[in-house]
């Protein structure tokens, strides 16, 4: 039979292998010393112990013809196999750091490949709702945490993640800050994320920044340093109650919109040059025979229009507020993608 046709053991066989011998022999070695010397019990496995590690003690009581027999035995046996196990334990490390090192270099290398993506610095409570919302909306986004053991319940989750303090930009350059498209910056922390946002603005003065505020005066400040827009976490519940006890069923109809694996879809759409729809009135686009409804338009540089008015031609540069239906609605922002232009979900 070939080498290649043998079955090589896994390293995690090869290491049970090794315990299991390591732990063996020295209570073969014991069982000898108590029947070949007659010794107690804890005298033969301190015999067995020192005389398997070498270190040099003498021993605990004058050894017969036949213990020495027992000893150079065990010496030419045990030797071999400690020697081995300590090497299949070093391939063992090795081969977990070269797989660490493997999947890091990959997952840095997919950051790198990203583009017009999103960044969620912190994967604290909140981040977490928002990761699981970007995941369930397929958007490309990256996650930065100091605290390894996040990082890595993150990648097991599917999600591009890095370790690092997001204060810093060595941080933020290594999640792509300089090619996304916005950032949520969602650290406990209001001086934290304040730091975050004066270091993002800079860093891409572009870039979409929203912020998680504790309380008013910290949101202030943050759209002062530069954030687009700010979450205040107590106001936004208050708001959230007052709605649910003044319209519970409207909150009901809007639940499905965040739901996972929703059914329904909004989104906000740039509408490039080459648009099919481009130069038509929002009646004449045929939304409605898509199942989308526009609910909202935007000329450049103007105010939003709820609803618009169907007359109104969609031109260039333009954007659309659509809802309806999850898949036509993500047909037409593919088709708008697909030509020069730009179209987006909103989170």
């Amino acid at each position: 039979m070939t080498r290649g046709l043998i079955k090589q053991p896994s390293r995690f066989t090869a290491m049970a292998r090794v315990m299991a011998l390591l732990v063996a022999l020295p209570v073969l070695a014991t069982i000898a010393f108590m029947v070949v010397e007659g010794w107690g019990l804890f005298d033969a496995l301190y015999m067995s112990v020192i005389t398997l590690t070498t270190v040099g003690y003498h021993e605990v009581h004058p050894l017969s013809d036949g213990g020495r027999v027992v000893v150079l035995v065990y010496l030419a046996v045990g030797l071999g196999v400690l020697l081995y196990g300590l090497t299949v334990i070093g391939e063992f490390l090795v081969a977990i750091r070269l797989t660490e090192l493997r999947g890091r270099r990959k997952m840095e290398k997919s950051i790198r490949e990203l583009k017009n993506h999103l960044i969620v610095c912190g994967r604290g409570r909140m981040g977490t709702t928002l990761c699981d919302q970007l995941l369930a909306n397929g958007e490309p986004f990256v996650v930065v945490d100091k605290n390894p053991d996040i990082v890595a319940d993150a990648e097991a989750g599917g999600i591009l993640a890095l370790t690092g303090d997001v204060t810093e930009d060595a941080a933020l350059r290594g999640a792509g800050i300089e090619r996304a498209r916005g950032l949520a910056a969602v650290l406990p922390s209001d001086a934290d994320n304040l730091y975050i946002v004066v270091s993002a603005r800079l860093l891409n003065p572009g870039l979409m920044i929203l912020a998680r505020a504790s309380d008013e005066r910290a949101a202030e400040k943050l759209e002062r340093a530069g954030a687009d827009r700010v979450v205040s976490i107590y106001q936004a519940g208050g708001l959230k109650m007052a709605q649910l006890l003044t319209n519970p069923n409207v909150e009901d109809f809007m639940q499905v919109l965040t739901d996972q694996g929703r059914a329904l879809e909004l989104a906000e759409i740039v509408v490039p040059a080459t648009a099919d729809f481009c130069g038509r009135t929002v009646g004449e686009a045929g939304f409605r025979r898509r199942g989308v409804l526009i609910v909202g338009h935007n000329k450049a540089g103007g105010r939003v229009i709820v609803p618009p008015d169907p007359s109104v031609t969609i031109e260039a540069g333009d954007t659309l507020f659509a809802f309806g239906q999850a898949e036509p609605v993500k047909e037409i922002i593919h088709h708008c993608e697909s030509k020069p232009g730009k179209a987006s979900v909103a989170p």
